[in-house]
Protein backbone atom coordinates (compact mmCIF):
# COMPACT_ATOMS: atom_id res chain seq x y z
CA UNK A 1 0.00 0.00 0.00
CA UNK A 2 3.15 2.45 0.26
CA UNK A 3 2.17 6.00 1.21
CA UNK A 4 -0.86 5.06 2.15
CA UNK A 5 -0.03 2.99 4.94
CA UNK A 6 2.15 6.22 6.40
CA UNK A 7 -1.29 7.86 6.55
CA UNK A 8 -3.67 7.45 9.48
CA UNK A 9 -6.28 5.35 8.47
CA UNK A 10 -9.71 6.27 9.25
CA UNK A 11 -12.38 3.81 9.48
CA UNK A 12 -15.87 4.66 7.52
CA UNK A 13 -18.86 2.29 7.40
CA UNK A 14 -21.73 2.54 4.60
CA UNK A 15 -25.77 2.03 5.05
CA UNK A 16 -27.48 0.08 2.12
CA UNK A 17 -29.77 2.74 0.27
CA UNK A 18 -31.46 0.46 -2.31
CA UNK A 19 -30.20 -2.63 -4.58
CA UNK A 20 -29.62 -1.94 -8.20
CA UNK A 21 -31.70 -3.48 -10.69
CA UNK A 22 -29.07 -5.13 -12.81
CA UNK A 23 -27.64 -8.87 -11.49
CA UNK A 24 -23.96 -7.71 -11.15
CA UNK A 25 -23.92 -3.86 -11.31
CA UNK A 26 -19.72 -2.41 -11.60
CA UNK A 27 -19.71 1.18 -12.18
CA UNK A 28 -21.47 4.44 -10.66
CA UNK A 29 -21.77 8.27 -11.71
CA UNK A 30 -24.09 10.58 -9.98
CA UNK A 31 -25.55 13.51 -11.93
CA UNK A 32 -28.41 15.72 -11.29
CA UNK A 33 -31.02 13.69 -13.75
CA UNK A 34 -30.31 10.54 -11.49
CA UNK A 35 -27.50 8.03 -10.97
CA UNK A 36 -25.93 5.93 -13.80
CA UNK A 37 -24.54 2.36 -13.34
CA UNK A 38 -23.39 0.17 -15.48
CA UNK A 39 -23.74 -3.46 -15.24
CA UNK A 40 -20.98 -6.20 -15.88
CA UNK A 41 -23.30 -8.99 -16.04
CA UNK A 42 -26.07 -8.22 -18.70
CA UNK A 43 -23.97 -4.90 -20.04
CA UNK A 44 -26.82 -2.47 -19.87
CA UNK A 45 -26.42 0.88 -18.56
CA UNK A 46 -29.52 2.31 -16.37
CA UNK A 47 -30.34 5.68 -15.02
CA UNK A 48 -31.84 5.00 -11.77
CA UNK A 49 -34.00 7.94 -9.56
CA UNK A 50 -32.26 9.22 -6.35
CA UNK A 51 -35.26 8.48 -4.01
CA UNK A 52 -36.25 4.70 -4.73
CA UNK A 53 -33.76 3.50 -7.28
CA UNK A 54 -35.99 2.76 -9.77
CA UNK A 55 -35.31 2.87 -13.69
CA UNK A 56 -35.66 5.91 -15.71
CA UNK A 57 -33.86 4.71 -18.24
CA UNK A 58 -31.68 1.32 -19.75
CA UNK A 59 -30.13 0.59 -22.90
CA UNK A 60 -27.80 -2.38 -23.68
CA UNK A 61 -23.68 -1.82 -24.41
CA UNK A 62 -21.16 -3.79 -26.67
CA UNK A 63 -18.98 -4.04 -23.37
CA UNK A 64 -17.66 -7.30 -22.31
CA UNK A 65 -17.26 -7.08 -18.33
CA UNK A 66 -17.85 -3.44 -17.71
CA UNK A 67 -16.45 -1.59 -14.82
CA UNK A 68 -16.72 1.44 -14.63
CA UNK A 69 -18.92 4.95 -16.06
CA UNK A 70 -18.61 8.27 -16.12
CA UNK A 71 -20.69 11.30 -17.85
CA UNK A 72 -18.94 14.57 -19.49
CA UNK A 73 -21.94 16.92 -19.65
CA UNK A 74 -23.51 15.40 -22.78
CA UNK A 75 -22.33 11.71 -23.88
CA UNK A 76 -21.26 8.89 -20.98
CA UNK A 77 -18.32 6.73 -21.49
CA UNK A 78 -17.64 3.18 -20.37
CA UNK A 79 -15.09 0.87 -19.38
CA UNK A 80 -14.90 -2.29 -20.94
CA UNK A 81 -12.74 -4.35 -19.03
CA UNK A 82 -12.61 -7.24 -21.65
CA UNK A 83 -11.95 -8.03 -25.51
CA UNK A 84 -12.82 -5.66 -26.89
CA UNK A 85 -10.32 -4.35 -24.06
CA UNK A 86 -11.47 -0.38 -24.88
CA UNK A 87 -12.94 3.25 -23.05
CA UNK A 88 -16.57 3.44 -24.87
CA UNK A 89 -18.95 6.51 -25.61
CA UNK A 90 -22.46 6.39 -25.75
CA UNK A 91 -24.73 9.16 -26.14
CA UNK A 92 -27.40 9.30 -23.69
CA UNK A 93 -30.00 7.15 -26.45
CA UNK A 94 -27.37 4.22 -26.23
CA UNK A 95 -25.65 5.04 -29.75
CA UNK A 96 -22.36 3.90 -29.77
CA UNK A 97 -20.16 7.33 -30.52
CA UNK A 98 -16.81 6.03 -30.51
CA UNK A 99 -14.01 4.49 -28.84
CA UNK A 100 -10.54 5.22 -27.32
CA UNK A 101 -7.79 2.45 -26.15
CA UNK A 102 -7.30 1.60 -22.52
CA UNK A 103 -3.42 2.77 -21.15
CA UNK A 104 -1.73 0.04 -19.13
CA UNK A 105 -4.35 -2.57 -20.34
CA UNK A 106 -3.14 -6.18 -20.72
CA UNK A 107 -5.53 -9.46 -20.71
CA UNK A 108 -7.95 -6.82 -18.88
CA UNK A 109 -8.52 -2.75 -18.94
CA UNK A 110 -9.84 0.13 -16.89
CA UNK A 111 -12.06 -0.49 -13.80
CA UNK A 112 -13.24 3.17 -12.54
CA UNK A 113 -13.85 6.30 -14.90
CA UNK A 114 -13.96 10.14 -13.83
CA UNK A 115 -14.39 13.09 -15.90
CA UNK A 116 -12.72 16.08 -14.45
CA UNK A 117 -12.56 19.61 -16.28
CA UNK A 118 -13.05 18.02 -19.74
CA UNK A 119 -10.26 15.07 -19.79
CA UNK A 120 -10.85 11.80 -19.06
CA UNK A 121 -9.56 9.86 -15.51
CA UNK A 122 -8.84 6.47 -15.97
CA UNK A 123 -8.02 3.43 -13.10
CA UNK A 124 -6.32 -0.09 -14.42
CA UNK A 125 -5.49 -2.53 -12.39
CA UNK A 126 -2.98 -4.10 -15.00
CA UNK A 127 -0.59 -1.47 -14.53
CA UNK A 128 -1.65 -0.48 -10.82
CA UNK A 129 -1.86 3.17 -12.14
CA UNK A 130 -4.47 6.13 -12.71
CA UNK A 131 -4.48 8.14 -15.82
CA UNK A 132 -5.50 11.42 -16.81
CA UNK A 133 -6.38 11.03 -20.79
CA UNK A 134 -7.06 13.38 -23.52
CA UNK A 135 -10.51 12.41 -24.42
CA UNK A 136 -10.17 13.34 -28.27
CA UNK A 137 -6.66 10.99 -28.77
CA UNK A 138 -6.58 9.15 -26.12
CA UNK A 139 -3.24 10.18 -25.44
CA UNK A 140 -1.84 9.88 -21.65
CA UNK A 141 -1.45 13.52 -20.36
CA UNK A 142 -0.41 12.28 -16.84
CA UNK A 143 -0.52 9.22 -14.45
CA UNK A 144 0.77 8.16 -10.70
CA UNK A 145 0.53 5.03 -8.98
CA UNK A 146 -3.21 3.53 -7.90
CA UNK A 147 -3.34 1.86 -4.43
CA UNK A 148 -2.79 -1.84 -4.06
CA UNK A 149 -3.09 -3.91 -6.48
CA UNK A 150 -6.54 -3.99 -7.67
CA UNK A 151 -7.65 -0.02 -7.70
CA UNK A 152 -11.34 0.04 -8.97
CA UNK A 153 -14.15 3.19 -9.00
CA UNK A 154 -13.05 6.36 -9.03
CA UNK A 155 -14.93 9.36 -7.41
CA UNK A 156 -14.18 13.39 -7.82
CA UNK A 157 -15.43 15.58 -5.22
CA UNK A 158 -13.93 18.72 -6.79
CA UNK A 159 -10.59 18.70 -4.39
CA UNK A 160 -9.39 14.86 -4.21
CA UNK A 161 -9.63 12.32 -6.75
CA UNK A 162 -10.97 9.06 -4.60
CA UNK A 163 -9.85 5.60 -5.60
CA UNK A 164 -11.53 2.56 -4.25
CA UNK A 165 -8.93 -0.41 -3.68
CA UNK A 166 -11.35 -3.70 -4.00
CA UNK A 167 -8.68 -6.18 -2.38
CA UNK A 168 -7.99 -4.03 0.80
CA UNK A 169 -11.21 -2.80 1.35
CA UNK A 170 -10.10 1.20 1.18
CA UNK A 171 -10.59 4.44 -0.69
CA UNK A 172 -7.85 6.98 -1.18
CA UNK A 173 -7.91 10.12 -1.45
CA UNK A 174 -5.21 11.99 -4.09
CA UNK A 175 -4.57 15.55 -5.14
CA UNK A 176 -4.29 15.04 -9.19
CA UNK A 177 -0.43 15.37 -8.97
CA UNK A 178 -0.54 11.96 -7.37
CA UNK A 179 -0.01 12.87 -4.03
CA UNK A 180 -2.24 10.97 -0.83
CA UNK A 181 -4.02 13.15 1.44
CA UNK A 182 -6.77 10.55 3.06
CA UNK A 183 -7.45 7.04 3.41
CA UNK A 184 -10.35 5.41 4.47
CA UNK A 185 -10.86 1.84 5.50
CA UNK A 186 -13.85 -0.39 5.36
CA UNK A 187 -13.91 -2.77 8.40
CA UNK A 188 -13.90 -6.49 7.12
CA UNK A 189 -16.56 -9.31 7.70
CA UNK A 190 -20.14 -10.05 6.97
CA UNK A 191 -21.30 -6.86 9.26
CA UNK A 192 -19.39 -4.11 6.87
CA UNK A 193 -20.95 -5.78 3.44
CA UNK A 194 -18.96 -6.51 0.37
CA UNK A 195 -15.71 -5.21 -1.14
CA UNK A 196 -16.14 -1.70 -2.73
CA UNK A 197 -16.45 -1.39 -6.49
CA UNK A 198 -17.95 1.25 -8.22
CA UNK A 199 -18.10 4.81 -6.78
CA UNK A 200 -19.00 8.39 -7.17
CA UNK A 201 -19.48 11.44 -5.69
CA UNK A 202 -22.77 13.86 -5.38
CA UNK A 203 -24.65 16.38 -3.38
CA UNK A 204 -26.16 13.02 -1.64
CA UNK A 205 -24.21 11.01 0.49
CA UNK A 206 -21.03 9.44 -1.55
CA UNK A 207 -22.00 6.57 -2.76
CA UNK A 208 -19.70 3.17 -2.85
CA UNK A 209 -20.78 0.31 -4.88
CA UNK A 210 -20.21 -3.30 -2.97
CA UNK A 211 -20.75 -6.57 -4.16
Amino acid sequence: MGEEMELHMERVRGEPRWQTPGPQPNGLQATDAGLWVIDQDNLDVYLLDWQDGHVLRQFPTATHHSSGITFDGETLWIASTFTPIALFRYALDGTEIGRLPTPGAGTSGAHGLEWIDGKLWVTVPPSVTTYELDPVSGGILRQFPAPGNRPHGLAWDGELLWVAETAHRTITGYTLDGDVRRVLAMDSGPNEGANPHGLTYSRWPALVLRR
